[in-house]
């Protein structure tokens, strides 16, 4: 596309071009290794802009990419020649705090919507960070602090309004159009627009927050700690193993961060125990436990995740934390290429590994663990040396976990790892979907399915 747009039938937003004042704003997003120039910005401010958007888009044969936060590692949330559909202007939140529900629009973050849902006590799982959108996050699964107590984020979506390809916008729910609530809860960002979430809440007001850093020369006493205290917790402790650098002394650190959704004795007990490491050779470097509101919480980790910087991220379950398995990570938390760059393994498990795998398009639920290979840099010339890090660290892991990975903890992929990820019964069932929803894939700029053939 080379012609400027100034008017689309039936869209009050605001059009962006390449002339635009505020085109280089209007097209950024959270990975600045993605430097795509889209040929318009259509930024939304309503689901009849989104229908205008998406008619639009489809008519004019260009490629059509969607973002709700811009965070897609993956480069998905924009385009080169073609047309992106903004939705970050939609941040919209309401709770019906009787009902435990939130309608919540596609551009909000995690942080708009906790402002609104923890005034009344109130949470839905979201992810380790607050800055991230509702919509990839959601669409893609949604693992973080509240997964193993009131399960992933796709389990709690129980409504949506989708924008077809064809203009066409669908009520999803459970008793209405239930096969497309299956895939959304998932299958990502393959069927269409979703003009709006609807959110199981959960009542987490306070929780019990811990962080307990060490040098990570001790690695392998923290992991092995880890590994103990967390096979025999219950559902209401999340946790999570971070291997990052310290901004002011430039000490590489390993540190044990927890939660737990019980604000009493239990709660404070558990994230105690999992933050004493009694092999420990070093004294901790920092040392933190107290109740704080879940929305303090939630954004702990933010400055670790900031936009504009460098990002090639990797990610592979593990089927179990072996000593190998142990001695590996800790090795490359210690290898780490740039002091930006971030190693998360993550326990699994808890309510969200209980949902039946058919019950939803995110089927891989059965493993105990998730290794994050985050690699953040800042200078453009250690582009190749942290994306070879990053490959070579991915290798290193691979033997450990299964074919399939977390597809909203990666990069593009490519087909064969997208349908490994899905498992090959959820892939064909997810396909027939596609076909029927979006037979000519106007929308792939995701971790794409193919349309099924034979539907």
């Amino acid at each position: 596309m080379t012609r400027a747009i100034d008017a689309i039938p039936g869209f009050t937003g605001h059009i962006v071009h390449p002339g635009s004042d505020d085109y280089d704003s209007a097209r950024q997003v959270f990975n600045a290794l993605v430097d795509k120039r889209p040929a318009v910005v259509l930024r939304c401010r309503s689901r009849a802009d989104i229908v205008a958007a998406v008619r639009y888009a489809v008519g004019s044969g260009a490629e059509i990419a969607v973002r709700c936060s811009g965070h897609s590692v993956a480069g998905h949330s924009s385009t080169d020649g073609g047309i992106l559909i903004d939705l970050s202007l939609m941040r919209g939140v309401v709770v019906d705090a009787e009902h435990r529900i939130a309608v919540v629009q596609p551009g909000a973050t995690w942080r708009d919507i906790d402002r609104v849902t923890g005034r009344h006590g109130l949470a839905c799982p979201g992810g380790v960070v607050s800055t991230t959108g509702v919509g990839g996050f959601t669409l893609g699964g949604g693992v973080g602090w509240l997964a193993r107590a009131y399960g992933l984020t796709c389990d709690n979506l129980t409504a949506a309004e989708l924008v077809l390809a064809n203009g066409e916008v669908l009520y999803v729910s459970g008793a209405q159009n239930a096969e497309v609530l299956w895939g959304l809860r998932g299958g990502g960002g393959n069927f269409g627009v979703v003009a709006h979430f609807v959110l199981d809440l959960h009542p987490v007001d306070q929780v019990i927050g811990g962080m307990r850093a060490y040098d990570d020369t001790d690695a392998e006493a923290v992991l092995k700690h880890f590994r103990a205290q967390m096979n025999n917790a219950d559902d209401h402790l999340a946790s999570l193993v971070d291997f990052g650098t310290d901004e002011g002394s430039g000490r590489r650190l390993v540190t044990i961060l927890s939660c737990s959704t019980r604000p009493d004795e239990i709660g404070r007990a558990a994230v105690g125990a999992l933050a004493q490491v009694a092999g420990a050779a070093t004294e901790p470097v920092m040392a933190l436990q107290r109740e704080v509101a879940y929305p303090t919480w939630q954004q702990a980790l933010d400055h670790t995740a900031p936009f504009g910087r460098l990002n090639y991220w990797k990610s592979t379950f593990l089927t179990e934390l072996s000593d190998d398995a142990i001695r590996r990570i800790a090795m490359l938390g210690r290898t780490r290429p740039a002091p930006q760059t971030h190693v998360h393994l993550i326990r699994l498990g808890g309510v969200a590994s209980r949902v039946p795998p058919q019950a939803t398009a995110f089927s891989t639920r059965n493993y105990p663990y998730i290794v994050h290979l985050i690699t953040t840099w800042t200078d453009p010339a250690d582009t190749e040396r942290c994306k070879l890090w990053t490959d070579e660290a991915y290798e290193t892991l691979r033997p450990l976990g299964p074919t399939g990975v977390y597809l909203n903890f990666v990069g593009d992929e490519g087909p064969l790892r997208i349908r490994a990820s899905f498992g090959e019964a959820t892939y064909r069932r997810l396909a027939k979907l596609k076909a029927r929803l979006d037979p000519d894939n106007r929308f792939a700029l995701n971790q794409n399915v193919e349309p099924a053939a034979d539907s």
